[in-house]
């Protein structure tokens, strides 16, 4: 072992004895993997063993005595035991013994539970996962005891072997849908995968959509609520987001907090939602269609308004705009890089300061600084964060299609975009649906969230 590991300096062998029978053991196990004070017991326990003489034991069941609880099976290879001890096992041998023993004292090295960074909610459970698969499988099994949730774990990846769990609620999940997911969970078996949004592109029915078709989740609530719902849901050691497939357009515009406030408030929020998509993706490029080609749709006085600031500005309304939502655009992911106090910081300052400044120098107008305020507000009342990114990423498609054909442009766009909804899959499900497909729930939760009587409603 000393001369197959002899390159691999974090690899740590301590020798044993043991007295009463006069020979020796050997512990291998990579550094900084080990539970210490668990493997001193075994030690200690090894080397104090004493021979009964009324009961004779041999060499092989005294020590099977003393690692039965941590003993997991027998390796009989060079090569194997070399992957048990680098997947953070620790490796017994004995002299006189020609097998090894496989010895689960692994510390495995986590974080603890906090409230979810990307899905915060005011009023509802502030649990999130972590980044290992142990304790979040744990966390689901603590919060749903049902026999029928099944749990089904392998291995992924050539190089780095990552473990992954599929779960569903037997009998609430289609035999279609387990199918499907079990099938391309199969083609990319053989893929090192650091992280689920690695996973989520490799099994997304269209890579080259802009539109997230595996909705994605650090909640341990919204992953129980899918499962109720018959949906599968993914998860792989190393990541804190779970996937949930299949989904729709209106399970990522809706939120924890629709369902744990008064439904008023609640329906209320998610219609605010649909507004702000439409807001987000359209405003600056109707603003450029009605300045540039069709003036005479606004008010007289409103037009003699926008004209008056526009009066000194070089640049025709498309250029203004690129530069205010490129600038807005760089200002939130310097914020996202830099340490949490100084990213709050440049992005609060740097805009105020760049939009008066540029308006003072006659770069842009005062106008589009506030379409740009309010476009960049809008897009952040979006609850899954990379369904918001699709729609940023859009708004500059819309504004192309405005500077080039006006109002019919703006049209055309949001025609393109609907009928790629319309087309769109997710897990072989339509993903432009008004309602969602399991369960026979009806238009009353996709767009409004209506009052809980008998049967409550989940979240999705």
């Amino acid at each position: 072992m000393k001369s197959i590991l002899d390159m691999q300096d974090d690899v740590v062998f301590k020798e044993v004895y043991i007295p009463s029978y006069d020979c020796s053991g050997l512990f291998v196990f990579v550094n900084g993997t080990m539970d210490y004070p668990a493997f001193n017991e075994i030690v200690l326990d090894l080397s104090a063993a004493k021979v009964e003489s009324s009961h004779p034991v041999s060499i092989e069941q005294l020590v099977l005595s003393k690692i039965c609880s941590v003993n997991e099976e027998e390796v009989k290879s060079y090569e194997k035991a070399k992957e048990y001890i680098f997947d953070g096992k620790t490796l017994l041998f004995i002299d006189g013994i020609a097998n090894g023993y496989v010895l689960n004292l692994e510390r495995e090295k986590t974080r603890n539970f906090t409230e979810p960074s990307t899905e915060r909610v005011v009023r509802g459970p502030k649990m999130g996962f972590i980044e290992s698969l142990k304790e979040n499988i744990g966390l689901i099994r603590q919060y749903s005891s049902h026999p029928n949730l099944i749990i089904k774990q392998q291995k992924v990846g050539t190089l780095e072997k990552r473990d992954l769990a599929l779960m569903y609620y037997e009998g609430k999940a289609s035999d279609g849908l387990l199918k499907e997911v079990n099938k391309r969970l199969e083609d990319v078996k053989e893929t090192d995968l650091q992280d689920s949004g690695m996973l989520e592109e490799l099994i997304e029915d269209t890579s080259y959509s802009p539109f997230p078709q595996i909705q994605n989740t650090e909640r341990p609530d919204k992953v129980l609520a899918a499962l109720q719902e018959g949906r599968a849901v993914i998860m792989i050691d190393g990541s804190p987001f779970a996937l949930m497939a299949p989904t729709t357009m209106t399970m990522l515009l809706q939120s924890p907090d629709d369902y744990y406030e008064r439904w008023v408030a609640g329906s209320f929020l998610r219609i605010l939602r649909y507004f702000s998509l439409f807001v987000t993706v359209f405003l600056s490029g109707i603003y450029i269609s009605l300045v540039s080609f069709n003036p005479g749709l606004l008010p007289t006085e409103l037009a003699m308004t926008i004209a008056g600031t526009r009066e000194n500005v070089p640049f025709p309304p498309f250029v203004e705009a690129i530069i205010m939502e490129l600038t807005i655009e760089l200002l939130r992911e310097a914020g996202i890089r830099l340490p949490a106090p100084i990213g709050q910081t440049v992005g609060l300052v740097g805009g105020v300061i760049i939009g008066q400044a540029a308006v003072q120098a006659n770069i842009v107008s005062s106008l589009m600084v506030i379409i740009v305020a309010i476009t960049t507000i809008t897009s952040f009342t979006v609850p899954q964060y990379s369904f918001g990114l699709a729609f940023r990423a859009l708004r500059f498609g819309a504004m192309i299609f405005s500077a080039v054909l006006g109002l019919y442009g703006t049209t055309l766009f949001f025609i393109l975009v609907i009928n790629h909804l319309s087309k769109l899959t997710s897990f072989q499900e339509p993903y432009f649906q008004p309602m969602d497909f399991i369960g026979g729930k009806t238009w009353k939760d996709a767009f409004f969230r209506l009052p809980k009587r008998k049967k409550g409603r989940r979240l999705s």
